[in-house]
């Protein structure tokens, strides 16, 4: 049996080897259009020249995809660059944040088109708009019930993925708790990331959409219709009928069942069946907060 010495020696080097690799899935999600999408769709030559002179819809606005962990991340980073890189925007046009900031994932944070990730928040929207000006802003973020996220990152990090999070530290402990004292871990470190999303988006605003994750992952239509409402949201009459049809056409090979990932980021769902029965053990203090956040996003308590 492996004393405490040798488990935590363990951990470190684990951790150790994690955090110096500099790559994060949040960072390679963010790359994953450019790998596998793009080249599957129209590309934009086929775009004719009176569309191409119009002026970008980035032009106008300030555009920028809210994510925190495990509310739908990977989703979230694919769409954005699948539906901007669609209506012709470059690299040089995006720009990411993320809180904190991982090696090589923070970059441009003066473009026009952002991928924001567990930095934003009531607070943070109040000050981008007025950042913004008389352009304004569009903002589209994705939510999560609050439990599910626990679960999910639960099972996540369980499975050694992401390491080098320090939202959980050390993260590579999760590797070796079981289910009960794993999760009470993951819903700690995630108190302040759930608190955020859900302050930023209990409250519907004009200048933003709320994107379910729920919605989005159950089925094709659900897919089809929150890309369908996001944009109309997003672009209105600043595209044109055919841009409007090669985006939504873009958009489907973010869709899960349309087109089933081949890594291995999508839990067990076993797992999590297994995980959520242990929720209701949690503290009683920390599992107020998350009925709390729950009943603020309209879910219902699970």
């Amino acid at each position: 049996m492996q004393t405490a010495a040798q488990l935590w020696s363990c951990l470190f080097l684990y951790y150790s080897v994690c955090c110096c690799s500099g790559i994060t899935e949040e960072s390679n999600a963010l790359n994953f259009v450019q790998r596998k999408a793009l080249p599957r769709f129209a590309p934009l030559s086929t775009l004719s020249t009176a569309q191409s002179s119009r002026s970008k819809p980035w032009l106008m606005h300030k555009y920028i995809a809210v994510a925190h962990h495990k509310s739908g991340v990977y989703v979230m980073g694919q769409l954005w660059e699948l539906i901007f890189f669609a209506l012709g925007a470059t690299t040089s046009d995006m720009g990411m944040w993320i809180q904190p900031c991982y090696p090589h994932t923070c970059y441009s944070p003066e473009a026009p088109i952002q991928i924001w990730v567990d930095m934003y928040s009531y607070d943070k929207a109040q000050e981008e708009r007025v950042a913004a000006g008389a352009n304004g802003m569009r903002v589209v973020g994705i939510v999560r019930d609050p439990v599910s996220m626990i679960v999910s990152a639960y099972c996540y990090h369980h499975r050694g993925k992401e390491l080098d999070s320090i939202l959980f530290f050390p993260a590579a402990l999760l590797v070796v708790l079981g289910p009960k004292e794993g999760l009470k871990l993951v819903a700690e470190g995630m108190l302040p990331a759930v608190e955020n999303m859900t302050s930023a988006f209990e409250q519907p605003s004009h200048d933003t959409f709320r994107l379910e994750y729920e919605k989005l992952t159950r089925s094709s239509d659900g897919f089809d219709q929150q890309m369908g409402e996001m944009m109309n949201f997003l672009f209105q009459d600043l595209i044109t009928p055919a841009e409007r049809s090669q985006v939504l056409n873009a958009t489907k090979w973010a869709d899960l069942h349309r087109h089933p990932p081949t890594d291995d980021h999508q839990n067990n769902q076993e797992c999590e069946d297994e995980v959520r029965k242990y929720v209701p053990s949690l503290p009683a203090d920390i599992l107020s907060r998350y009925r709390s956040f729950q009943e603020r996003l309209g879910y219902a308590a699970t």
